[in-house]
């Protein structure tokens, strides 16, 4: 009785505060929204409402086998090729999800992309245009050939990117050994029976320093009514994601840490332009912190490492370079051969990509050639010398250049730098290009 005397004063007091103080009233909003996301976070992890862990793995064939049929006997195909666009209750949340799941995945033309549970490929469908070789793995052949019929009526498909639909047993990735640079799941590991089998396949299949990222839904997806009936009607899975033991179960399958981004739809927020100023010096961080564990409660974003990555010159961050020529002058007789011994530092962040000259960031030490007197540039196109390797941040390459003989007797300058191909020569991000003297006698 006493504890129960003492609560309602404490509250009629903190009313009559808040009644008076907007500081209190805010204060108090702090502390109702942690606490209610501190509630909700606590809550152990649902058991799915059929199933046991031990069922759900057991049942993998049947799982899959159900998938397949699902896609099949579907009667409305239209609405499957049309996606996202046909979706009309969730266009907006399409187009952000795939927003995030690309920058996170840090894509560049030219990445090989695979998306495990493909489905219709429609989101592929748009890496393909993007310029990205794409892989699509799922173990419904009836979606996969919906998905090359996609590609197949879209007259800007780009079929030199070659892309591949493969059927797979849902236990084994039919690719080899570190064959994609980034992996894509959207919506799709929460429908995954046996992740432990598949997050080890993923692992094998991706190369070092390479992404996987997954949109899924949000914990307690497998208890709505919507997934009851799904499961109901098809007999497909409907599980939930639990980030927490996703993230021991990701390590002890090969990768080396695993991320959650803290982001959704329902956090964008309109302002008052009036109130803008007042927001942006976190008076109305209440409000957003309560949007921001609604949308943690919507859906998920899951980023997975394997090993250290590094940004590649397929998408650069840092470009630096250290240029030294084996020799500090050249001299060298009209119409002979100029050949000399360069090493090239990676001094930056980003790891040069070696390859032919028509792919996005392929790494080339530049020459160029100047007259000394006056000083103008002959050709600034006079030579590229290709990688051997790829070479991360911090190694180095001794390159053996042949360069193009020089007809002319006279003093030269020779500038040296590096470029990514379709991308952008070094010098343009700061780097300092090295220049050669060179006497043509």
């Amino acid at each position: 009785m006493r504890t129960q005397v003492l609560a309602t004063i404490i509250v009629g007091v903190t009313e009559w505060l808040a009644e008076r103080s907007i500081r209190v009233r805010r204060l108090l909003t702090v502390v109702y929204d942690r606490l209610y996301a501190t509630e909700w976070m606590n809550r152990p992890p649902a058991a799915h409402s059929r199933f046991t862990p031990e069922q759900i793995v057991a049942r993998t064939d049947i799982f899959n086998a159900a998938a397949d049929r699902y896609f099949a006997e579907q009667t409305d195909q239209p609405f499957l090729l049309g996606k996202p666009y046909t979706d009309i209750d969730n266009f907006a949340r399409r187009f952000f999800d795939i927003g995030v799941v690309a920058h996170w995945l840090r894509l560049a033309p030219g990445d090989v992309v695979m998306e495990l549970g493909a489905g219709t490929c429609w989101l592929l469908h748009f890496l393909n245009r993007y310029g990205c070789p794409t892989i699509a793995v799922d173990v419904s052949p009836a979606a996969l050939e919906m998905g090359r019929q996609l590609f197949e009526r879209d007259p800007q498909t780009n079929w030199d990117l070659d892309p591949q639909f493969l059927p797979y047993d849902g236990h084994r990735i039919p690719l080899s050994d570190g064959h994609v640079d980034k992996i894509l799941l959207y919506d799709a590991f929460h429908h995954v029976p046996n992740q432990d089998e598949v997050l080890r396949e993923m692992a094998r299949v991706l190369k070092d320093g390479g992404v996987v990222a997954m949109c899924e839904p949000a914990p307690g997806h497998s208890h709505t009514q919507a997934s009851l009936d799904e499961m109901d009607a098809w007999d497909v899975l409907e599980n939930d994601i639990d980030v927490e033991a996703l993230e021991q179960r990701a390590l002890a399958c090969g990768f080396s840490r695993m991320t959650v981004v803290p982001i959704g739809l329902p956090l964008s927020v309109e302002v008052p332009a009036g109130s803008l100023r007042d927001f942006l010096l976190g008076r109305e961080l209440g409000h957003y912190w309560r949007l921001w564990t609604t949308a943690m409660r919507v859906v998920t974003y899951i980023v997975v490492y394997k090993g250290e990555y590094h940004a590649t010159t397929r998408n650069p961050d840092n470009l630096q370079a250290r240029i030294e020529p084996a020799v500090d002058r050249g001299r060298v007789t009209a119409g002979a051969p100029i050949q000399l011994h360069v090493r090239v530092t990676n001094t930056g962040d980003t790891r040069w990509l070696c390859g032919t000259p028509d792919r996005r960031g392929t790494t080339q030490l530049a020459a160029n050639l100047h007259r000394i007197d006056p000083d103008t540039c002959i050709d600034p196109k006079w030579s590229r010398t290709l990688l051997p390797r790829d070479v991360p941040p911090g190694d180095h390459v001794t390159l053996h250049v042949v360069l193009p003989t020089i007809e002319t007797p006279g003093e030269y300058r020779i500038e040296f730098d590096v470029i990514a191909e379709h991308v952008c020569a070094f010098a343009e991000r700061g780097s300092p290009t090295t220049d050669l003297p060179m006497t043509i006698i």
